[in-house]
């Protein structure tokens, strides 16, 4: 991974195109000026070797001013071209994918014409703050080809999720033994946004309070779907295809009457999901190094929502403590996931400290499953959950704190001051235990399958709640 200047801001804007003139290099004015004062010391003192010294510097000089850029007839002339670029470089550049998962990579590509004379040109992107380059797919020096046109492509790779810059391209243009160049020219310097990689999440165990339309989640009423809920005496109404022969058979030979079956209702489920932004706790190394708090939170939040939403239910989306983001509402469909990972990768941490509860849990209804995704590491996430866990609401806190904070590589006073700070997260997490909230560890795949059923079971029962 490679870092370099901080992250892109909205203000920066892009230049893919760009045009640089010629001038005289250092080694061409020596080699003429050197050649020039042999070759008169030669005459001076009628000396035939240094003469012999002089005549090579002088034929290379001649031979780079002579085979110079320069611009052709019909570019002199522009009526007759149609366009005029003259004896400059012009370089335009492209990127591929703007929006990609974090991990993935782009390809950055560069369109280079030259004029006559140019006999190579040098491409180098620079790499960004999260965007690695690999060293072997830099092209230190290309060919001029026969058209006068270099097409170069550059792949670059995304580290970090998150507003990313790839660029600029850093090209030059050299003539026959390097007589003239080119400044150096920078082009393509493009925004591209890294969403949090969402890897595949199994959680097999129904969600609580299912009360939408259509979904696969079992209600707790009666209705078409798939799961039997009992079986019955036919009454009149009663479809034919619903009929349990087997159990119709049975009730034949004792004298009863036909049987039916009847089924719990498929219904969709409005899970909210609440990030934490208010800290990211942890070095940043990217997705190939160990994850900070707010990667673990980000990652595991893309996770849940991919899976929700593909599996039918409505999700909504909060975060907490990052400013000039959207509250998304409740919505289903492929279109909220790209919603949700957009506004994920758009996060600031600790750029928005007003936070009570009852903005946290503003418009919630009776039903929804809330997961609450943080490090638990400020102290009002606790007082949001307790609000949610008060209201009635199915809560569940999934703990996003790294476990390799505050381990033994650390300095005497950090791992203390861990050591310490775990004490009082014991503490809280021992709170929100005994208010019947269950804190789950996030460890990828199958993290909520055992609290998830027993909220479901505890959905059913009756219990009493504080209006």
């Amino acid at each position: 991974m490679t870092t370099g200047a901080h992250p892109l801001t909205a203000r920066q804007a892009e230049d893919p195109q760009g045009r640089v003139g010629w001038q005289v290099t250092a080694a061409h004015q020596r080699a003429l000026l050197l050649g020039g004062v042999a070759a008169l010391a030669a005459i001076v003192s009628r000396r035939i070797d240094l003469l012999v010294l002089a005549v090579p510097m002088l034929v290379v000089a001649t031979w780079g001013w002579a085979a110079r850029p320069r611009a052709t007839a019909a570019e002199r002339h522009p009526a007759s071209a149609g366009r005029h670029t003259g004896s400059d470089v012009v370089a335009r550049a492209s990127v591929g994918n703007r929006t990609l998962p974090e991990g993935t990579a782009t390809r950055w590509r560069a369109e280079i014409e030259l004029p006559p004379g140019a006999e190579e040109v040098t491409v180098r992107l620079s790499p960004g703050y999260f965007v690695a380059v690999d060293p072997r797919a830099e092209l230190d020096s290309l060919a001029r080809p026969d058209n006068g046109v270099v097409r170069v492509g550059i792949v670059a790779r995304t580290t970090r999720w998150g507003p990313r810059r790839i660029g600029p391209g850093l090209v030059q243009a050299r003539s026959a033994w390097w007589a003239y160049r080119t400044a150096v020219l920078q082009v393509g310097r493009f925004a591209v946004t890294a969403t949090p990689a969402s890897g595949r999440v199994e959680v097999d165990a129904p969600t609580p309070h299912p009360e939408g339309l259509v979904g696969v989640n079992r209600s707790a009423r009666p209705g078409s779907g798939s799961e039997l809920a009992a079986i019955r005496p036919w009454q009149p109404g009663d479809r034919l295809r619903r009929i349990h022969w087997p159990s119709s058979l049975r009730e034949q030979a004792s004298g009863g009457t036909l049987q039916v079956r009847t089924n719990y209702a498929d219904e969709d489920a409005h899970v909210v999901l609440v990030v934490d932004a208010l800290s990211d706790i942890g070095p940043r190394e990217g997705i190939d190094g160990r994850p900070t708090s707010l990667d673990l939170t980000v990652r595991a939040c893309a996770a849940l929502a991919h899976h929700w939403l593909g599996a039918g239910d409505r999700v909504s989306l909060r975060v907490l403590g990052s400013a000039d983001l959207p509250r998304l509402g409740s919505a289903a469909g492929a279109a909220q996931l790209r919603r949700i990972v957009d506004v994920l990768a758009r996060i600031s941490p600790a750029t928005d400290r007003e936070l009570t509860t009852v903005r946290a849990l503003d418009g919630l209804v009776s039903g929804s499953l809330v997961v609450v995704l943080t490090p638990l590491v400020h102290p009002a996430l606790a007082g949001v959950v307790l609000g949610a866990a008060a209201r009635g609401l199915a809560t569940v806190v999934i703990d996003t704190l790294p476990d390799h904070l505050g381990s033994a590589d650390e300095d005497v006073y950090t791992e203390l001051a861990w050591r310490i700070r775990r004490l009082d997260r014991r503490d809280e997490l021992e709170r929100l235990r005994a208010a019947g909230v269950p804190v789950v560890p996030w460890r990828g795949p199958g993290s909520l399958d055992l609290v998830l059923r027993d909220l479901a079971r505890r959905a059913r029962a009756p219990r009493v709640v504080r209006r």
